[in-house]
């Protein structure tokens, strides 16, 4: 079960990273914008699948309680009395909604408005929510809606347009938009991570395979700021040089934000460390992190983040591969530069695995 959830999870990122895309890009001049090849089929069934995906995290809590109480108890219980039950149903109810309001042609502003109920629903259904309510959800909503926001623009323009439009008049509109997501994006995301791992505890919850996934979580963004930052410098390109062709750029900034979309979703189905020691004695170490640094870990006491020659060769040459990726941008060689972030992510990580001490 805990290898089939995260699917669940990145496809309901994913899904509703299209519609919200679709229905956002509805409010852009189509001059502005490229014309997305996107069928109304798939968008039918990206509702319909987001029914189906948003039942991931249900089908995990029915599994863990059905020993205990019996499948059928375990299955009332989840839809009648936790919240992640009751979101489905508010979501499921919305998201048939949408479907015909998008099979009929319905108001782009009645679209709006059901998706972002549906977002809420997917806010309240958050374990942030369920420590704080009003805190997790809003948090969650905004950081989800704003996530899903960048990452499906990019999607229809990156993936399911055309190319021949005026990609000048996009990026100008598209630079500062995600900017400000981003910023918004890292403040809410701050805020969720508090509420999950505090501060002073972040580097002992290494040891921990949730604090593995934030780890590699908070790499991952780097090169998609790197991506973005290029994408930005592109306005000015595109002005410039209207020959000048963006959209693989923009497929590389989209593809980290993929990665990023499936560290999260196997976060989702890990055990959130709120006591880091206890979390260890009951659930137990990461077996990788006790493969990498040849130690068995039995407690976190000790542990804390020291630098040594070969982690800070490491970290040096990972910063070497993220300045590759803006030399693989005047080379213009995008494929060049997600090859170079992903060695990125991969040095970085094992360079920070080197430094922690225990």
């Amino acid at each position: 079960m805990g290898y089939v959830i995260p699917f669940f999870e990145f496809g309901n990122y994913f899904l509703y990273s299209i519609l919200v895309g679709h229905i956002a890009l509805q409010f852009v001049p189509e001059d502005r914008k490229p014309k997305s090849k996107i069928a109304k089929p798939f968008l039918l069934l990206s509702t319909l699948g987001i029914i189906i995906f948003t039942l991931g995290p249900i089908l995990q809590t029915i599994y863990y309680f059905k020993d205990g109480v019996g499948l059928g108890l375990a299955i009332r219980t989840v839809f009648i009395d936790f919240q992640v039950g009751k979101a489905w149903i508010f979501i499921g109810f919305l998201a048939t909604f949408l479907w015909m309001a998008l099979q009929l042609n319905a108001s782009k502003y009645l679209q709006a408005l059901l998706i972002l109920l549906m977002i809420l629903g997917v806010g309240y259904s958050s374990h942030v929510a369920s420590l704080s309510f009003w805190t997790g959800l809003i948090s969650h909503s905004l950081h989800f809606l704003l996530v899903t926001l960048w990452t499906g623009i990019l999607i229809h323009v990156a993936w399911l347009s055309k190319e021949n439009t005026d990609w000048g008049k996009f990026l100008r509109w598209f630079t500062p938009l995600a900017l400000v997501s981003l910023i918004i994006i890292f403040i809410s995301g701050f805020i969720l991570m508090v509420f999950m791992v505090e501060p002073k505890d972040y580097v002992k919850a290494w040891v921990l395979p949730y604090g593995q996934m934030l780890l590699l979580k908070h790499i991952s963004i780097l090169p998609v700021l790197v991506f973005a930052i290029i994408n930005g410098i592109l306005v000015r390109k595109t002005i410039l040089i209207h020959s000048f062709n963006p959209l693989p750029w923009i497929r590389g900034e989209s593809i980290f934000l993929f990665i990023i979309f499936y560290i999260t979703a196997v976060m989702g189905t890990l055990s959130p460390p709120h006591e880091i020691e206890f979390t260890l004695k009951s659930e137990g170490p990461s077996r990788w992190v006790e493969w990498l640094l040849g130690k068995n870990i039995t407690t976190t006491l000790n542990t804390h983040f020291l630098t040594n020659f070969q982690s800070v060769l490491l970290i040096v040459i990972s910063i070497h591969f993220l300045i590759m990726i803006l030399i693989s941008f005047k080379k213009v060689k995008p494929l060049l530069g997600v090859f170079m972030g992903l060695c990125f992510i991969v040095v970085l990580y094992i360079g920070m695995m080197f430094s922690l001490y225990i």
